[in-house]
């Protein structure tokens, strides 16, 4: 049989795509973050450099006699420079260099010694918005001269933005570059080593729902010694064990409806024959009466597993009727019913609930629960020969729920009974045993929403713990 076709998300909307957009993103926003310092260390190098040209022009300046140049040579060196003006400062004293034709505004003065980084950020932004400033005016210190030299120039501010914003089309498009080569490795590793091993395992999770008995639905298991790989093979261990335990569900589906049908007519024969075997016991005949009495005993044993065979199979089958009704009465019938069909062994029964005592549940399904218990305490008893054999039952209410336990005096479990306790067909640990009794308590207690435990076990006597969850009132009843 072919995999089902699914429809999984298309490649456009899946992980990948969705990690490609984010990666490239993250990229350009980090590319953000790392220009706004770079944009003002590109606007202090290139003033720093326009300090180093109009410190050499002025030195040239400075060594013709009478510091005397032709304006000529002057507009060479300041076009050299790049810059439009050229003065000096030494100990309080200015001189003044170089200058043509001075602009109409200075639009803004800077000093680059005492700048911090957020001023030098500020003063670059400031450039970039204004596009309307002529000129700037800078000030800095002459880094090779051994006096305290400051050289203030005045810069075209036009020249300084272009520059700027050529520096900001080159930063973005290496970061586009950066952010596409970046998400496209990031894709492709994801892709293949993440998105589509999770996405054939998604394939094989819905084909497999859809369809637990096709085996070519199964995830394919690879080498990987990552969580993928512990993860393919768990998936294909669970795929296993759901088939299997669907296969053993159908078969016991089949089989339980055939036990129901023969379960029908096997009672029906032993009731007949149990109905003859009650005549032979009247028989006056001492043999007779010898012979009947342990066959009467395995006729009602073999009645028992066909009803509690029955009662295990029907035990989910009908819908919890949870009413509100007081506890005290349930359990008196419970004793009610056990001493009628002990009515030959000798118990002494306590019921120790409080009258006032009233729980939310299934009362019938409660009733069999607490019966079971009760039974399988008293044939225990009745096993080990204990005289005077005793069983208890009391309750109480914690917060939230109702707490009931069943206590005999006898010599307790074996411990072959304790380890398949609330297993079918296990015995219970006792001849004649099938088990089913607890079985079946369990499963009413459980779809109580409750649970069913031992809590102790030995000479001092057994007690099995039945708990409720639900919200308690205490009330009076009649």
């Amino acid at each position: 049989m072919a995999k089902i076709a699914i429809n999984l998300p298309p490649a456009t909307r899946g992980l990948s795509a969705r990690l490609l957009i984010l990666t490239i993103i993250f990229v350009l926003l980090g590319e953000v973050l790392i220009y706004v310092p770079s944009i003002a260390r590109f606007r202090k190098d290139y003033l720093d450099q326009r300090i180093e040209k109009a410190r050499l022009a002025a030195l040239t300046v400075e060594a013709v006699p009478d510091a005397m140049v032709s304006e000529t040579l002057g507009r060479e060196l300041l076009r050299h420079a790049d810059v439009r003006a050229i003065s000096l400062k030494r100990a309080g004293r200015r001189t003044f260099i170089l200058a043509e034709t001075m602009p109409r505004e200075i639009a803004a003065s800077h000093d680059l010694d005492s700048a911090s980084i957020c001023d030098l950020i500020a003063d670059g932004f400031q450039i970039l918005w204004n596009e309307d400033w002529e000129a700037i005016r800078v000030v800095a210190r002459s880094p090779k001269d051994d006096e305290e030299l400051l050289v203030d120039i005045v810069v075209d501010a036009k020249p300084l933005r272009a520059a700027m914003l050529d520096y900001l089309v080159r930063i973005l498009l290496l970061s586009l570059v950066l952010a596409g080569i970046t998400a496209s490795l990031i894709y492709l590793s994801i892709h293949f080593l993440l998105v589509r091993p999770m996405r054939r395992m998604t394939q094989s999770l819905v084909s497999f729902q859809r369809d637990p008995e096709n085996a070519t639905s199964d995830v394919r298991v690879t080498r990987r010694r990552n969580e993928i790989g512990v993860a393919q093979r768990e998936l294909r261990r669970m795929q296993e064990e759901i088939r299997q335990s669907l296969r053993r569900q159908a078969r016991l589906a089949a089989l339980g409806g055939a036990v129901s049908k023969i379960n029908h007519d096997l009672r029906n024969m032993l009731s007949t024959a149990a109905v003859l075997t009650d005549r032979l016991a009247l028989a006056r005949n001492p043999e007779v009466q010898r012979l009947a009495q342990p066959l009467t005993a395995a006729l009602d044993r073999a009645i028992n597993l066909c009803t509690q065979t029955l009662a295990f199979a029907r035990a989910d089958a009908a819908p919890l009727d949870r009413v509100r009704f007081a506890l005290r009465p349930l359990i008196e019938e419970v004793g009610a019913d056990l001493l009628l069909i002990q009515s030959e062994r000798r118990i002494i029964w306590r019921n120790a609930v409080s009258e006032d005592l009233a729980i939310d549940a299934d009362r019938d399904a409660l009733f069999r629960v607490l019966f079971n218990l009760v039974k399988n305490a008293s044939t225990a008893l009745s096993a080990a020969g204990i005289s005077p054999a005793q069983i208890s039952i009391q309750a109480e209410v914690p917060a939230g729920r109702v707490v009931i336990e069943v206590w005999d005096n006898g010599p307790g479990l074996p411990e072959a009974a304790r380890a398949h306790l609330f297993e079918a067909f296990s015995g219970a640990g006792r001849s004649g045993g099938t088990g089913l009794g607890l079985v079946i308590a369990r499963d009413l207690v459980i779809s109580h929403g409750g649970e069913i435990s031992l809590v102790r076990t030995g000479p001092e006597g057994t007690v099995f713990r039945v708990t409720l969850p639900q919200k308690m009132e205490r009330a009076v009843t009649d």
